[in-house]
């Protein structure tokens, strides 16, 4: 499975966020260990830089847990100009989701992996919190 991760869930892993840090952390290890394959924008690495700026002052210890991110990936993508335009005549309700959602379709993924589904739904793209991801694909 070729599945896009939205920035919460990395975020939830890494910041132990409750209630989704146990469901995030059994998706990446479950993923990982399994050989789905992860892809993630660009822009993810930079807004989870700029949040752990506020809890993380050392840039070196930013940078390494921006390195362990990328362990997990298999692709980055790039946001393109046709994901911005198609996005500006989208109904998405949220401007940023529905870039995440250009991106996976442009790239013919699976599906979108978020702790935010509602903000996905009506993107024709199938989308999963981490718990579903993982339930789903045992029952494969």
């Amino acid at each position: 499975m070729r599945v896009l991760v939205d920035t919460n869930v990395f975020l939830d892993a890494i910041l132990k966020r409750e209630p989704f840090f146990e469901d995030s952390k059994e998706f990446f290890s479950y993923f990982k260990s399994n050989k789905h394959q992860l892809y993630v924008s660009s822009m993810s690495f930079r807004d989870i830089e700029y949040v752990l700026r506020k809890v993380e002052k050392d840039p070196f210890e930013r940078r390494r847990t921006l390195n362990i991110i990328y362990s997990f990936v298999h692709k980055i993508i790039d946001l393109g100009p046709d994901d911005v335009i198609n996005n500006l005549f989208s109904n998405y309700k949220d401007f940023e989701d529905g870039l995440l959602i250009e991106s996976a379709k442009r790239n013919l993924l699976d599906a979108i992996i978020t702790n935010n589904k509602d903000d996905f739904l009506d993107g024709g793209v199938p989308v999963f919190t981490p718990k579903e991801a993982v339930y789903y694909l045992k029952k494969s």
